[in-house]
């Protein structure tokens, strides 16, 4: 299985869309659980390296900084809801906990991130397309 994880309008579901040859998911409901404001970052850490040791599972977070357009995506949704609200800040936590992991070497080649910072659909489609064929 690979999921795609990161915060609400990062672009999961339309990268998935465009790349129905391969068997994609919107999230993991183990791993999209970590990421809430109760749990730091030793809690996400630790939490996401089990999960990456106990299974095959691949993992390839979305990320996108420019907060104005994730912002402008949310509210272009016909329903917002409180989770919506916080989308920039939930972006942070997927970013910061990847960074964390990379520099401390825990991706375990399992955990990829594609910034889709200013990238069109196309071209953020196209980055995890590069990882997918890379993990065949």
């Amino acid at each position: 299985m690979i999921a795609l994880e990161g915060t609400d309008a990062v672009g999961k579901t339309s990268v998935i869309n465009n790349l129905k040859d391969y068997q994609l998911f919107d999230r993991d409901k183990t791993i999209c659980k970590l990421f809430d404001f109760n749990n730091s970052l030793i809690d996400r850490v630790n939490q996401l390296k089990e999960y990456l040791n106990n299974n095959k599972n691949y993992i390839i977070f979305l990320i996108n900084n420019d907060k104005e357009e994730l912002e402008r995506r949310v509210n272009s949704r016909k329903t917002i809801d409180e989770y919506d609200k916080y989308t920039y800040i939930y972006n942070l936590l997927y970013l910061e906990t990847y960074l964390y992991m990379e520099m401390n070497n825990l991706l375990y080649g399992k955990l990829f991130m594609v910034d889709c910072t200013n990238l069109s659909l196309e071209e953020q489609t196209n980055k995890v397309k590069e990882i997918l064929d890379k993990i065949k």
